[in-house]
């Protein structure tokens, strides 16, 4: 009796703490997120709201004129958003403006780490503390949320629980939410092969196939009332395929190897062999690579295949964006967390600080052409990726040490008094 009184004044201590971290990251993020202004994407984002005024289903028939580019899942939570401009109309103050907009990516950037805590709750509520922790007060996640206004908290929180899903045996709900996750940014894809690896691995056939079917049924009832709306029985493939499309570029600010030699904005489709056909190559490379990893390594993690698969396709696929390789940090945390691995926390404060700096740069030579970022943007941008790709290497290298190196033999563990508080 006088245990279970004690687990549960710990528990209640440990869900207080969270309750408080919630709020406070929410508060600093909406305190940064109003004050800090960027029209850069966010008065986008308002032309979608306006946009969806006139109409949610038929909203891509207008793609063009209001440069809308996202799959339609985000666009549902902007049409909520558009309420509070049918009531005070489109000209609110801009600190009105900067609420609405970075308003879901703030919210969807806190619950990620409320997410956290969650998934390790049940085992060991001070790791779930110190996972939401470390993305709730990461500075790479506020300045992505909050100065910027950005989505890709949204797009992690998706995919985390997918993969936790899929971590947890329950292939139908992990299809179910991979699937939507994948309308909810384009960038989501790019864990497909990781994912579908896994799928196939760790479940028999008929599972496999049941989860596939589960995430086409998804699929197409998101997709189909658009379809109709916008009168476009291709609307899927223009979305995607003509998304991709929109920046036919080598390096869009991204620190990678392309940011080395100075091919920022520049065209991959031009010359004989084009990057962009050569970047694909690569591409398919990783992708036997990472079967090979499933089919050889002596150890298998969704969590360090998905980091280090999306991490080799943010440094050697062209047409990448400045916070494409954002995402990576939700994986390499779990994978720090899961396998208690100081080295995988290492690298994620490094990629932690290296993602900040490559949205930081660019953001801020936007906003002023006398800045030193604007100044010396060329040479900025070719350091920090020379400094991206020294980090890659050891950060990939670190993680094929895991998979590949023997497992060593489980004994029998002392009881102890803690339940799995040693985090790292």
């Amino acid at each position: 009796m006088q245990l279970s009184l004690s687990g549960n004044i710990k528990s209640k201590k440990y869900t207080d703490l969270l309750f408080l971290m919630l709020i406070f990251a929410a508060i600093l993020r909406f305190a940064i997120g109003v004050g800090y202004y960027n029209p850069q994407d966010t008065l986008w984002y308002k032309e979608w709201v306006l946009g969806l005024n006139s109409g949610l289903f038929d909203i891509y028939s207008r793609a063009e004129q209001i440069s809308l580019d996202y799959p339609p899942i985000y666009l549902f939570f902007l049409r909520i958003t558009g309420f509070a401009y049918d009531a005070f109309g489109a000209e609110v103050h801009p600190y009105a403006d900067m609420f609405l907009m970075k308003f879901w990516p703030i919210v969807g950037d806190v619950i990620c780490g409320l997410a956290l805590y969650l998934v390790f709750k049940a085992k060991s509520p001070k790791t779930g503390l110190i996972a939401a922790g470390l993305w709730l007060f990461n500075p790479t996640t506020i300045f992505n949320s909050s100065f910027w206004g950005q989505t890709d908290s949204i797009m992690c929180l998706m995919l985390l629980i997918s993969f936790v899903a899929l971590e947890e045996n329950k292939p139908l709900l992990a299809c179910l939410l991979f699937a939507l996750s994948g309308m909810t940014k384009f960038q989501c894809l790019f864990f497909t092969p990781v994912f579908l690896m896994e799928l196939f691995v760790r479940f028999r056939l008929a599972s496999f196939l049941k989860g596939i079917a589960v995430a086409a049924v998804t699929v197409a009832a998101v997709f189909i009332p658009f379809m109709v709306g916008s009168g476009n029985p291709l609307l899927f493939f223009d979305v995607y395929l003509k998304g991709q499309g929109q920046y036919p570029f080598c390096t869009l600010n991204a620190f990678n190897v392309y940011g080395i030699f100075g091919l920022n904005w520049v065209e991959d489709n031009i010359g004989l062999i084009s990057l962009h056909t050569i970047s694909l190559v690569l591409v398919a490379v990783s992708v036997i690579g990472l079967i090979a990893v499933y089919v050889f390594a002596k150890r298998r993690s969704v969590w360090v295949l998905g980091f280090l698969f999306m991490n080799t396709l943010f440094m050697f696929m062209t047409r990448m964006h400045e916070r494409y390789q954002f995402v990576v940090l939700v994986f390499i945390l779990m994978a720090a967390l899961v396998h208690k691995k100081r080295s995988f926390f290492y690298c994620f404060i490094g990629i932690s600080l290296i993602t900040l700096i490559n949205q930081l740069v660019p953001m801020f030579a936007w906003r002023s052409e006398q800045s030193v970022f604007n100044t010396y943007y060329g040479q900025l941008m070719q350091t920090f990726s020379v400094l991206n790709v020294i980090l890659y290497v050891i950060s990939g290298a670190v993680a094929l040490k895991y998979l590949f190196e023997k497992v060593p033999e489980v004994s029998p563990a002392p009881k102890s008094n803690e339940e799995g508080d040693a985090a790292l």
